[in-house]
């Protein structure tokens, strides 16, 4: 029980914060957030797949858990609740992700007009932070869950967004801002720190 309250309080943290951004930057740049009109081609399908398999797991796993007992991993306590203890600080890089991005938040892929090359915040040592946090978070939701089918899928979902996002954001971003994007390439890693590398 305890293991879905720490579930259902983070993933509501978190969707606060995405939703919170994305109404300011709609508000900054007018109308509403699409992001099914400014995803990857493709993307969208392996999103639905995945997604219905998601959350299709998490409400078995919330609400009947002796359903699909064949879900269930043997984790131990103490490691289930290490990963609810470290959702704090990935919950934390994912707020300040957010922050920082602030009104240049797409909901997709695609640059605005009066987009702004963001470098502060955990931009300032990766990429792509908010999708180094949703990666996280998934392969704490593993953990904390011993649910394979809910983790598994969620991580699929999340990574899958990754790869084929980042290459057409990090191509758009150079053709923008050119040198500039270059110079913070270069200083930056795209998932890890540079000093990982």
């Amino acid at each position: 029980m305890w293991f879905k309250f720490a579930f259902g309080i983070s993933f509501l943290l978190a969707m606060t914060v995405a939703a919170r951004t994305a109404r300011l930057a709609a508000r900054r740049h007018g109308g509403a957030l699409n992001q099914l009109s400014h995803e990857v081609r493709g993307l969208l399908i392996v999103r639905a797949a995945l997604g219905i398999v998601f959350y299709t797991a998490l409400t078995a796993w919330m609400f009947w858990p002796r359903s699909l007992t064949w879900m269930y991993l043997p984790i131990h306590p103490l490691l289930r609740w290490t990963a609810v203890g470290l959702l704090i600080p990935t919950l934390v890089i994912f707020a300040a992700s957010f922050r920082a991005l602030g009104t240049n938040y797409r909901g997709g892929v695609g640059l605005y007009p009066d987009h702004v090359l963001v470098t502060t915040g955990p931009y300032r040592y990766i990429r792509h932070p908010i999708y180094v946090a949703f990666i996280a978070t998934m392969c704490l939701v593993l953990l904390l869950s011993a649910n394979w089918l809910l983790g598994l899928s969620g991580l699929l979902l999340v990574a899958s967004i990754a790869v084929a996002r980042v290459p057409v954001e990090e191509r758009q971003l150079h053709e923008r801002f050119g040198e500039l994007w270059e110079a913070y390439r270069n200083e930056t890693g795209g998932m890890l720190p540079r000093a990982w590398h």
